[in-house]
């Protein structure tokens, strides 16, 4: 085997683990990849359309996180075998500041409500990455409650007329 060309395989071969549970890790991952990426995305748009800065550094900051979480997933992904997924780009809309802050904070409800069942689906075969997404659970729950500080203080018709 030539271990230059195949590392995957050869971690794979090396930790025991075989690819049929690779493949639902895989495909568990890709999916968070996806959603951290396009949420990173979304954020920094909105954080620049944030009429006041503590919101958009609020916002910055999250998507940051979602950044550094993409980074480990991309990792795990290509360390399991895989291949990075394409990241469809979002369309964006004309909304104000505060309808933007509501789409997050959707989003981030989304995106939390189906890590329990993914932490569950792949817990006995990958701890590591169970726990991982665990720690990505928690951490979208302080989001969800950051944005949803954002958007209580912010007024639903400040920007309407902008």
């Amino acid at each position: 085997m030539d271990f230059s060309k195949d590392w995957s395989k050869w971690w794979r071969g090396f930790l025991g683990t075989p690819p049929d549970r690779n493949r639902v890790a895989i495909e568990i991952l890709r999916q968070r990849y996806v959603e951290e990426m396009q949420g990173k995305d979304q954020l920094t748009k909105h954080a620049d359309k944030m009429h006041y800065p503590q919101f958009r550094e609020k916002l910055l900051h999250i998507a940051a996180d979602k950044s550094k979480q993409a980074e480990w997933i991309a990792e795990k992904i290509i360390t399991l075998g895989g291949k990075l997924p394409e990241v469809p780009e979002r369309r964006s809309s004309d909304e104000n500041s505060w309808q933007y802050l509501q789409m997050d904070l959707a989003e981030e409800n989304r995106n939390a409500d189906r890590l329990p069942e993914q932490i569950w689906r792949i817990e006995s075969d990958h701890p590591d990455i169970s726990q991982f997404l665990q720690r990505i659970f928690q951490a979208e729950k302080k989001h969800r409650q950051v944005i949803n500080d954002v958007l209580m203080r912010s007024d639903a018709f400040a920007l309407s007329l902008v």
